[in-house]
């Protein structure tokens, strides 16, 4: 007996035996992009996939659904609800005389978000989002990039058409229209994740003088690249192979480009990219957003969905836990986790190298949290020690602010200014929506100078987007910015070193 299995691009036939569960077929063969975290007891409902069958068609849980002979099995792209899809950013007007809908979409390298807009009216009808489903080559960009280099640059390129063509279709159905309806599809995202999208090989890009294929910007044909639609793709321009549509879309929400004074914005994720400049030019760098941002790279690090610590206060010896969805804390994402650092900064749980004392040296409430995971040092976030910070993930995180750190100092020395000159600071990404900015100046991730004149924007790139799917002028505006900026490569800028390795200390 067999059953056919579709996983984006590639096709499996898969033998079974008789009472197997389709779960138990996909791991025997060897298929990890579907995962099952509770055992296969169909309570986590993460292995769901599309079947068609003699006597059934429509979703399931592969856990508990037999596999049957001659069975066909699509699986389906993670969705879930995000509270970081959102921005305050400025949204061009529609075009005049437009119809039909739009999708506007972020291919983050953690998350995938879209959106269907209403051309005429501009307005948001609902939007999906889910983990990136290349995840299965890795978390971060560069092992994509390797797995691409060894090969699996078509695999890498369906993964990603088949998650927004199955978002294209989910969302089309929420709404009641067909997929002929929709008229444009724009996305922005890293250099890296729209080369995939475009079945373009990104590979010169991690060898220097790292030249993209493309810095994209221009309209193109659905069904060119192989998404499932009759209407047009206009992917975002970048600037560099390290300076994406992500931040051009970003600058675009926070209107730096028509500024008199310097702005700077900080797209805070696992690729951090800061901008710093206004209306006649701008300089712009990319570092690594390490473990802050990266939830995979926490020990109990997880996105800004429901069960995520996004959110903690300190009053009376108890610590106040923010929950999204105000149910039982699952883990913690990165504004949490900026949060709580914070708390212990300040009650000097931590010291200015980071380390965390032993109880029995701190002369505060929360010493009763400290403790010890397998001989290392955590601090406790739950009473019932389900959920913890290491000392790990604190060596990660200034690792990240260290770089963030350098990545401001250099900008504003390259602008000849100091930070306290600088007019307004954005702050961008999911971790934008929930950040508080006294912890983020506190722990020195952003400049302490700038803490009065920040303003949280959230989801800038998907804003971005967002306007770029409704309006030629913000298309316009988006190929005006790129020739606003100039790169500059942190690793080999002489200031790099020192502002690096004084960024690693906490104040």
């Amino acid at each position: 007996m067999m059953i056919t299995v579709f996983e984006g691009t590639t096709k499996y036939e898969l033998p079974f035996s008789e009472g197997q569960t389709i779960l138990s077929v996909l791991q025997q063969a060897g298929i990890k992009s579907i995962t099952a975290p509770c055992g296969g007891k169909g309570t986590c409902r993460k292995c769901t996939v599309y079947v068609r069958s003699d006597d059934f068609e429509g979703s399931c849980l592969s856990c508990t659904t037999l596999a049957k002979d001659r069975m066909v099995v699509e699986i389906v792209p993670e969705v879930r609800f995000s509270y970081a899809d959102q921005s305050d950013g400025d949204i061009y007007p529609p075009t005049p005389g437009q119809d039909g809908y739009a999708m506007a979409c972020d291919i983050g390298t953690a998350t995938v978000i879209c959106q269907l807009i209403d051309l005429k009216t501009g307005e948001l009808l609902s939007r999906i989002s889910g983990s990136n489903s290349q995840r299965i080559f890795g978390s971060d960009v560069l092992s994509r990039l390797t797995a691409a280099e060894e090969g699996h640059s078509e695999e890498l390129h369906g993964l990603i058409l088949q998650q927004i063509n199955y978002y294209i279709g989910q969302l089309c159905r929420e709404a009641g229209i067909k997929r002929k309806d929709i008229r444009l599809l724009t996305a922005c995202g890293n250099t890296i994740m729209l080369h995939f999208l475009a079945g373009l090989d990104p590979a010169k890009i991690s060898i220097a003088p790292f030249t993209p294929v493309s810095l994209f910007g221009e309209m193109m044909n659905g069904h060119d690249i192989g998404l499932d639609f009759e209407g047009k793709v206009y992917l975002c321009p970048a600037v560099s192979g390290f300076i994406g549509a992500d931040v051009l879309c970003g600058i675009l929400t926070c209107g730096i480009q028509k500024s008199d004074g310097k702005a700077m914005m900080i797209d805070l994720g696992s690729n951090t990219e800061l901008v710093l400049g206004n209306k006649g030019n701008m300089t712009a760098c990319a570092v690594d957003g390490g473990a802050a941002f990266k939830a995979s790279l926490l020990e109990h690090g997880m996105t800004a969905s429901e069960g995520a610590i996004a959110g903690v206060k300190y009053a009376d010896g108890e610590l106040l836990l923010e929950v999204l969805g105000a149910v039982k804390p699952k883990g913690i994402c990165g504004s949490g986790f900026i949060d709580m650092l914070g708390i212990l900064l300040e009650e000097e749980i931590l010291d200015e190298m980071g380390h965390i004392a032993e109880p029995d040296e701190v002369d505060s409430p929360l010493s009763r949290y400290i403790g010890e995971e397998d001989g290392r040092p955590v601090f406790y976030l739950t009473e019932d020690k389900t959920v913890f910070i290491s000392q790990a993930d604190i060596s990660k995180f200034q690792l990240a602010k260290a770089a963030i750190y350098a990545g401001t100092q250099i900008l504003a020395e390259e602008n000849g200014l100091t930070l306290s000159k600088i007019s307004r600071l954005f702050l961008g990404g999911g971790f934008g929506s929930f950040a508080h900015r006294r912890n983020s100046a506190l722990l020195g991730l952003i400049p302490q100078e700038c803490k009065g004149k920040t303003v949280k924007l959230g989801n800038v790139a998907l804003a971005g987007a967002v306007s770029a799917a409704v309006s030629e002028e913000a298309r316009n505006e988006l190929a005006r910015i790129r020739q606003l900026i100039r790169v500059i490569d942190l690793p080999t800028h002489p200031s790099f070193s020192d502002a690096y390795t004084e960024g690693m200390f906490f104040e």
